[in-house]
C-alpha cells in the first residue's frame, strides 16, 4: 500500500483536500489575533506548497534528479519512496506532533514556522540562483512572507524564553534540512 501511495507521488493528490480542510479548521477554531492561529497557519500553507511541488503542476522529483543533479533520463537519486517518507514523516507527522505540543508550550509551534521558513528559502534561493521556476516556488514565496509574520507574532505574543526557542528551532530545522540536502543531492 505504501508503494502505491508513493508511486508518482499519489499521496500528494490528497494534499489540496487536506489543505482546504485544515484551512477551514484553522479559521473555524482560531482568529488571527490568536497565537495558535499563527502557529497553525503553516499547516494548510505547507499542504498547498506540497500540492504545487508534487501534484499540480508537480515535477519536484524530476527537477531534482535531472535539473539539479544532472542525471540522465531513467536515473534517479531521489525516488518516489524517499519523497513519500520525507513528506509524510518529516512534514505531516512532525507538524502534527509539534502542533499538539504547541498546546503545551508555544515554542514548539515556532518550530513549524521556522522549518517552513527554511524550506521556503531553499525554493526562493534556488529560483533566484537558477533564474527559473522550481516546483513549489510560488507557494513557497507566499508562505515565506506569511511565515515571517507568524514568527514575529508568536515571538511577540506569548513565547517565553524566545532566545532559547529561536536557537533550538533554527538548529533543529537546519539539521533536518542539511540531512535532506545530503540525501537528495547525493549523486550515485
Amino acid at each position: 500500500m505504501i508503494q502505491q501511495f508513493a508511486k508518482n507521488q499519489n499521496w500528494a493528490k490528497i494534499a489540496p483536500v487536506l489543505g482546504i480542510v485544515s484551512a477551514i479548521w484553522l479559521f473555524w477554531f482560531f482568529k488571527p489575533t490568536d497565537v495558535l492561529f499563527w502557529v497553525y497557519i503553516d499547516i494548510p500553507l505547507y499542504l498547498f506548497h506540497q500540492t504545487e511541488e508534487h501534484f499540480w503542476p508537480g515535477g519536484f522529483k524530476n527537477y531534482i534528479n535531472h535539473d539539479i543533479n544532472n542525471l540522465p533520463e531513467g536515473e534517479e537519486t531521489l525516488t518516489d519512496i524517499q519523497i513519500f517518507w520525507i513528506n509524510i514523516l518529516l512534514v505531516w507527522v512532525v507538524f502534527i506532533v509539534f502542533g499538539l505540543l504547541a498546546l503545551v508550550n508555544i515554542g514548539f509551534g515556532l518550530l513549524i514556522i521556522v522549518f517552513s521558513i527554511m524550506n521556503c528559502l531553499t525554493h526562493i534561493v534556488q529560483g533566484l540562483r537558477r533564474k527559473e521556476w522550481n516546483p513549489g516556488l510560488i507557494m513557497a514565496s507566499l508562505q515565506f512572507v506569511i511565515s515571517l509574520y507568524a514568527a514575529y507574532f508568536v515571538t511577540a505574543n506569548g513565547l517565553t524564553n524566545p532566545v532559547f526557542w529561536w536557537i533550538a528551532t533554527v538548529v533543529f530545522s537546519a539539521l533536518i534540512h542539511a540531512g535532506l540536502f545530503r540525501l537528495i543531492l547525493n549523486k550515485k
